[in-house]
């Protein structure tokens, strides 16, 4: 196989790739639009020139003050969200061993509860065993009485 040049956008891990490709494809241009629609709400609301001449003014200034809260509510949550994805892709390169950890300790307990359950139900398994040959013995002395084995 021959050897190709790589040009320097295409250096780095594939997650490095990925990493960018979506923080410009997708997160920078969610933000963006929502600083605009939020600026453009409140320029609406500061330019209006008839907020108090008639009804529809007013609505409207009521729609912009009702929605520039929920959009800064949103927008505040979508950064929190950001936040949230990046930490777990950075969490997730430890994740791995931390769980195979946890595992063998959660096996380790249930092997141990295991045990315990054994040795605690031993004397009671043993005492049922011998009750069942006893009721064995008595039921073959019953067939063998019936039959007139013994009279």
């Amino acid at each position: 196989m021959r050897a190709t040049k790589r040009t320097d956008h295409e250096k780095g891990t594939p997650e490095q790739a990925h990493a960018r490709e979506r923080f410009w494809q997708i997160f920078l241009p969610l933000l963006l639009i929502c600083a605009l629609l939020i600026a453009g709400f409140v320029l609406l609301l500061i330019y209006s020139g008839e907020l108090g001449s008639s009804t529809e003014g007013i609505a409207a200034a009521a729609l912009v003050a009702i929605a520039l809260p929920v959009m800064l509510v949103f927008l505040v949550s979508l950064v929190i969200l950001v936040a949230l994805i990046v930490a777990v892709s950075k969490a997730s390169a430890w994740l791995p061993g931390a769980g195979k950890q946890a595992f063998g300790v959660f096996r380790s307990i249930g092997a141990a509860a295991e045990d315990g359950s054994r040795a605690v139900l031993a004397p009671f398994v043993g005492v049922s065993q011998k009750l069942a040959e006893l009721q064995g013995l008595f039921s073959a002395l019953r067939s063998s009485w019936k039959k007139g084995i013994f009279r």
